[in-house]
């Protein structure tokens, strides 16, 4: 992102009254110096690989005949599941409030770590044998661009069904209150993953593991990894997902990162074995890899900063350390993708 464009976010987020006090927490801008995040980042999809008969949802990457060679980065989003808060006691009764950081906030650095990152993304993906393609480049004709712009992910049932109850739980108590707030990078279709939504913690501003993305969900693993797949022309897909919280008070707004995830698709190298017609537990596509960064305790975002200098700095840093975050995950997918 060049000055102008550092320029534009601080404009955006300060006007938001998001330029803080200092806070005792966190910081996302310390980790602008860690470069060998790798240890941070977990696998975050089902082990249990295709078998024989190609029956799964995760790929076994000996079956594949080679590494992926052309792969869309087809979705980069904020997710923001809200903070749920309690006030009133069992005496006075209790109000659950949960709120999040809007869509405007979550469009703002859903742009900037997009723009920070993706060059340096790319030429790691290049450095593995791979080339990582945004929607300019792969949208390349009528067809595919109508097919992207108007991609809606199926899902399961029962990830529906689990999506429903989060949603239920956040609104007891408060009905009318705003829930989950997910926003693409310009340029990007929201490719939703889950709507088994995550439950925050208001006290840590991090997120309460959900078991993993996808576990129960085969109709998003297929759509993604085989029909996206093939009318992209790819061998396989992307999906990177910041997962925000925004803690607000009567003063400002505060916001952290509780956790970077990227995962990928693609088709299944083994098909249905000839003459069966039972398609339980076979998917067309698959995870190929998945993994996902989180914190114990939200990295704060944005901590006050005074003058232009400084808010620079502050914004360098979180670009460096967003970088450093993203680029520790490729390196673990790509080592999971990788034919000898």
């Amino acid at each position: 992102m060049n000055m102008s464009s550092v320029k534009k976010y601080t404009v955006i987020v300060t006007g938001m009254a998001v330029a803080l006090a200092a806070c005792g927490g966190p910081k996302m801008s310390k980790y602008a110096s860690k470069t060998n995040l790798g240890k941070k980042a977990h696998y975050d999809v089902n082990r249990s690989t295709i078998n024989k008969n190609g029956k799964g949802f995760t790929l076994d990457v000996d079956k594949l005949a080679q590494s992926p060679k052309r792969v869309a980065l087809v979705s980069f989003y904020t997710d923001d599941p809200g903070i749920s808060k309690v006030t009133g006691t069992a005496m006075t009764g209790k109000t659950f409030t949960t709120t999040n950081e809007g869509e405007t906030s979550a469009k703002s650095y859903a742009d900037f770590f997009y723009n920070a990152s993706i060059e340096n993304l790319k030429k790691s993906f290049a450095d593995n044998g791979m080339t990582l393609l945004v929607p300019s480049e792969f949208l390349n004709t009528s067809d595919k661009r109508s097919y992207y712009n108007d991609f809606v992910v199926k899902h399961s049932t029962l990830n529906k069904v689990g999506g429903a109850l989060a949603k239920f739980m956040k609104r007891l108590g408060n009905a009318g209150t705003t829930l989950e707030c997910k926003v693409p990078a310009d340029g990007f279709v929201l490719t939703d993953l889950n709507k088994n939504h995550e439950m925050s913690d208001a006290k840590k501003r991090s997120l309460k593991r959900n078991g993993g993305v996808g576990q129960y969900d085969d109709k998003m693993i297929e759509c993604i990894g085989y029909d996206l797949c093939k009318k992209l022309e790819v061998d396989a897909v992307i999906v990177v997902v910041n997962s925000q919280l925004c803690d607000k008070n009567i003063i400002r707004d505060r916001h952290y990162m509780a956790a970077v995830s990227m995962y990928m698709f693609g088709p299944n190298p083994q098909p249905l074995t000839e003459g069966k017609k039972d398609n339980m537990f076979y998917s067309k596509g698959l995870f190929y890899s998945g993994y996902r960064m989180a914190f114990k305790k939200g990295l704060r975002m944005d901590p006050k900063a005074k003058g232009d200098e400084a808010t620079k700095e502050l914004a360098d840093n979180n670009k460096k350390a967003y970088t450093n975050m993203i680029l520790a995950i490729a390196s673990k997918m790509a080592d999971d993708v990788k034919k000898s």
